[in-house]
């Protein structure tokens, strides 16, 4: 997978041609189309109209195609990191996969990030109040060009790449000619700064409809699985009709025993499948009830509690252990509702002294804690 050392997304503003807005300046409403400046949100296109599109630096991401001849999407999704195994440098567990549309029958266009820098991602836009914005890798904003070529942009010494198969990548400016030259010198559609000489380009603007209205229905979103947004509540009105009908169906026996043994049963395969993911992030660890609860509603679909991040801070605190605290007894994690904060729970006070200095460097200290405990506060205390 190639990773950028830089992200890309302060040549995304310059591409669309506007000034972009700090979060603390936007216009009201979380509404438009966001990037990412340096490790910043910022707003490149207001919009009152749906919820956010956040696009993300292509060079932190892979973007594939991939053949999926499976007749569900539930099966394709479950099926994806398998298929991407042999194209990825690290692990399966270290990497989220996204799947995105169909390209053509059983071909689809497909990513795969690492679970920190899509944690951190998600994180950000949470600090901005983006709780239910898509986030599209941002060589994915550029036209698909014609079969065989490219759409290319290109500013501040960095090229952002749309190919004709629906993928693209972001790269240093300076190996933009070898990869044009690997890739059989494909005719370039030029949508930013001249590019260099030896690639012919034509230069081309985008047309005068609005971003926000282009990135309606984006080839694909990296926000699914564990990252994705949490269900709306249901309107008021909706939740009253529903109490309405719910109570009608107990008047006349709808809901029989054998309907309940079937909630009970799938209320403890949701438990199990919420210590498996535990078990994921920290192996060899035991939860408390609270951590359980907190997992079994995102497996549920429920999310975390608005405006929290308890996720993406659960996978860079796990991260963080990974590394410096490896080799240590992690004896057992913790959740606080009330507070919002994660506890850890390590085998010696040097181990947690590690893993409290790793958390700050990453820029997640610890809120509190003392002796062999390490607490994270993973939002507002509710």
């Amino acid at each position: 997978m190639t990773v950028a050392t830089r992200p890309v997304g302060s040549s995304a503003s310059r591409f669309f041609a506007r000034r972009p807005s700090r979060a603390a300046e936007a216009p009201a409403g979380p509404g438009g189309v966001w990037t990412f400046e340096g490790d910043e949100l910022v707003r490149l296109a207001p919009s009152d109209v749906g919820d956010a599109t956040v696009l993300v630096p292509s060079g932190d991401l892979l973007l594939v195609v991939v053949d999926l001849p499976l007749r569900s999407r539930r099966e394709r999704v479950a099926a994806l990191p398998f298929a991407l195994e042999d194209r990825l440098a690290e692990p399966l567990g270290e990497v989220h996969t996204a799947l995105g549309m169909e390209l053509a029958p059983n071909r689809h266009l497909a990513a795969a990030v690492r679970h920190p820098v899509m944690a951190r991602w998600v994180e950000k836009a949470l600090d901005a109040g983006l709780r239910h914005c898509t986030m599209l890798p941002d060589a994915l904003a550029l036209p698909v060009p014609e079969p065989g070529g490219w759409s290319v942009q290109t500013a501040r010494g960095r090229a952002l790449v749309r190919a004709a198969d629906g993928t693209g990548f972001a790269a240093p400016l300076a190996a933009l000619p070898a990869l044009w030259e690997a890739a059989e010198r494909p005719a370039c559609v030029s949508y930013g700064d001249p590019l260099p000489p030896e690639i012919p380009a034509v230069p081309a603007e985008l047309a005068l409809e609005p971003l926000t209205t282009r990135l309606l229905v984006p080839a694909l979103d990296l926000r699914q699985g564990l990252y994705a947004p949490p269900r709306r509540a249901a309107p008021a009105s909706a939740r009253r009709i529903g109490a309405i009908l719910l109570a009608g169906a107990l008047v006349h026996g709808a809901v029989a025993v054998a309907d309940t043994l079937a909630l009970e049963r799938i209320a403890e395969r949701r438990r199990a499948e919420a210590q498996e993911l535990a078990q994921r992030f920290l192996p060899g660890t035991t939860v408390d009830e609270a951590f359980a609860a907190e997992v079994d509603a995102l497996l549920a679909g429920a999310g975390p509690a608005p405006g929290g991040a308890f996720l993406p801070k659960l996978v860079r605190a796990s991260t963080a252990l990974s590394t410096a605290a490896s080799g240590a007894a992690l004896q057992g994690i913790g959740y606080d509702a009330a507070q919002g904060a994660l506890s850890f729970d390590l085998a010696d006070p040097a181990s947690a002294s590690r893993l409290g200095a790793a958390l700050a460097a990453d820029g997640l200290p610890a809120a509190g804690g003392a002796g062999t405990r390490v607490v994270v506060r993973t939002e507002p205390a509710r």
